[in-house]
């Protein structure tokens, strides 16, 4: 089996009023669709894991006329799931349905951010190059990685608080990650509104929960 990950950037205008809705808000950082199933009676049943503000999103929900139902679980500190009921998702136009003319499967999470959509694609490497050439005539695509399929890890980003995955895509934004380094602490302190030592302690937490996803210690 081969894989291909790709970056799509959707134009707003094919995009559902919900999804341009999400997408220009700052309190929604993150959606990760982890699941979707359309019933027999063709509603389209998602399950989403969200980084952000859950009563901003079921806002958006409530006023999506298209939501028949939907239900959000807390998890903690902006972090939630979220489960909704689509009516009549395949009756409108969508740059998905490009892949309704495929035989593939998606690899979750469909990660969504700012916009940008980042999608795992598996399967005969023909079939998906067809799909990424259909795909290309409906929005703006990037192929970040092409191979052979050989499974996932645990997702890292279910360790890290919204807080601090903010931060650290703040501190990535800034450059306080290269080297040498471009970006400062009251830069980030600064898109964050917090101080400093704020700023400090997000980074500090969440670099230890990725250092410790990453290198397994005998002492915990």
């Amino acid at each position: 089996m081969q894989f291909i990950d790709l970056t799509v950037v959707p134009d707003p205008s094919i995009q559902s009023d919900l999804s341009r809705r999400l997408a220009a808000s700052d309190t929604i950082i993150r959606e990760e669709l982890l699941m979707w199933r359309m019933s027999r009676q063709l509603i389209l049943n998602q399950l989403c894991f969200v980084h952000g503000d859950p009563d901003v999103y079921a806002n958006s929900l409530a006023d999506a006329p298209e939501i028949r139902k939907h239900e959000i679980r807390t998890v903690s500190d902006g972090r939630f799931y979220v489960y909704t009921q689509e009516e009549d998702a395949h009756e409108r136009t969508s740059w998905w349905s490009v892949f309704l003319g495929h035989d593939f499967i998606h690899v979750p999470p469909v990660v969504i951010e700012d916009g940008t959509v980042t999608v795992t694609i598996l399967g005969d490497f023909q079939e998906l190059r067809e799909v990424v050439a259909d795909l290309s005539e409906a929005v703006s695509i990037e192929i970040e990685s092409v191979g052979e399929y050989h499974g996932r890890d645990r997702r890292i980003t279910d360790r890290l608080t919204a807080r601090q995955y903010r931060a650290l895509r703040t501190a990535e934004n800034v450059g306080y990650y290269e080297v040498p380094r471009e970006g400062s602490l009251a830069e980030i302190a600064t898109e964050l509104n917090c101080s400093e030592s704020t700023a400090s302690d997000l980074l500090r937490r969440a670099e230890r929960e990725i250092v410790h996803a990453l290198v397994p210690s005998q002492n915990r």
